[in-house]
Formats: C-alpha cells, structure tokens, sequence
C-alpha cells in the first residue's frame, strides 16, 4: 500500500483519513509517527477520491521533488542512468518509468516542461511507491535541459522509434542520460540532433509498437544488467561498452512509433 511505502520512506505526511475498513496495523503506524488521523465513514472517500473502488484509507502527502540541477549533478558523480522524459503526457507511462528508474538502478528521474505532474494521482499509484525513494525533478525545459547535461558532462542518448542503434551501444560503465519522448510526438529532431547517439529496440513478430513505459524500461534493465556484467556477475553477457556514437535518428517509441 502506498501509505505503507510513505511511511517507510520518511515522507512528510500531513494528513491520514480512514474508512472503518482500513487496515488497523497500518493506522497504528500512523499514530505513532505523529501524524494527523482524520476518521470518516464509509463512501466518503469514493466521492472525494478519482477511483471507483478506493481502498479504505487515503493520505495528503507533502510534495518534495528535486532541483533539476542537483538531480543531474548526482546523476554526472556515479555510473548509473539519468531518465529523462520529454513531454511524456501518460501518466501511467510516466508512473511506470519512476518505478523502473528505481528497480533497474537508475540515478533519478527528469520530467521537462510539458511533461504529465508526477503527482498526478494516476501517476503516483503507477509508481508504486518508488516517487518517495527515487530522485525527481520537473518543469525544466527540454533545451535548457540539455545544455544542462552538457554543462555536468552527461551524455544524453534518445530512444527512437526506428534507424537508432542496438541498446547495447549505451555506454553501462559511465554516467549518461536516456531520453524518452512523448508517446503521440516523440522528440524534436533538434533535441535528437543534440545526443550522442540514438538506440532502437529490435523486435520480431509483427507488433505495432511498445509504449514509452515499456520501451524505456527495456533499456534500463539491458543497463542494469551489463554493469552486473562488469562487476563480476556471472548473469548476464558483454562487456557494457559501446561506441561512443550511433548515427540513427528518428523518434522515441511511443503508442504510434514502430520501434
């Protein structure tokens, strides 16, 4: 349960309200962390809530995102990725790439400008608790973004509908950037022109396309797994390097993009 992640990971919780049903472990913690319970009765919360079959308990959260600056200063220090999504508008994409920014390893997260508000209910629940542990930040402008990634020395790598490289060209022993775009649109031409290169995932059978959440999580764990590979773990393949530039252009992968 959300509430459940919340409190485990320190959040600022303002405010608890609880439905008889609610789970009664669950609101002892919430006593004993000091925060405000709020009691009501049942159906309360389906009418305040966006969901047709709410669980019996719902929490105001204080908000505690990054600073676009101190998110990619972390990112450009370590090994590990830097996601950056570019107008992705879908909150369950968005949501989705939060959590598996957190489970394949990834530095943190960016949402530019024009980007879905990663506190959208939706996106939170697709998130699944990893927007209270993984490094976030928006609002940034795509451009201003990535003169922000030249400035920390980042490269950005675009992920594109078709004509990118192989994943396996991303660099997994340094620090990069993976941008995601939008899943109607894609990324400018301008801002793939700026990468370093541009990947593509290869696929068989006769799918239409992956959406931004999939396709973007798919390189994330090939990343994950080749710097195992260079830590001495015996469970994957290749050695984590790859040219240090693709020549493939096109658009992110999305709903409507054949990858």
């Amino acid at each position: 349960m959300l509430l459940g992640e919340a409190l485990d990971a320190g959040v600022g919780i303002r405010e608890v309200v609880a439905e008889p049903g609610a789970d009664p472990d669950l609101l002892e913690r919430v006593s004993a962390a000091g925060v405000t319970l709020c009691e009501v009765d049942d159906g309360v919360l389906a009418k305040a809530l966006d969901l047709v079959q709410p669980q019996a308990v719902a929490a105001v959260v204080r908000r505690e995102l990054r600073e676009p600056a101190a998110v990619v200063g972390a990112a450009s220090s370590g090994v590990r990725p830097l996601v950056v999504l570019v107008g992705l508008q879908d909150p369950g994409n968005a949501g989705t790439l939060v959590r598996a920014a957190e489970a394949a390893g990834a530095a943190g997260v960016v949402l530019t400008a024009g980007s879905v508000d990663v506190t959208n209910p939706k996106c939170v629940r697709a998130t699944a608790g990893s927007l209270f542990r993984v490094p976030v930040a928006e609002g940034v402008d795509p451009e201003a973004l990535l003169g922000l990634l030249d400035g920390h020395g980042l490269p950005a790598w675009a992920l594109v509908g078709g004509a990118g490289a192989a994943p396996e060209v991303v660099p997994a022993g340094a620090p990069v950037a993976l941008l995601v775009g939008s899943e109607a649109h894609g990324l400018a031409p301008s801002l793939v022109a700026r990468c370093r290169g541009s990947v593509s995932i290869p696929m068989e059978g006769r799918v239409e396309s992956l959406n931004a959440g999939v396709a973007g999580s798919v390189v994330l764990f090939d990343l994950a797994r080749r710097r195992r590979v260079r830590a001495g773990d015996p469970g994957g393949a290749g050695d984590g390097l790859g040219p240090e530039r693709s020549g493939g252009r096109g658009r992110p992968v999305g709903h409507n993009d054949r990858p």
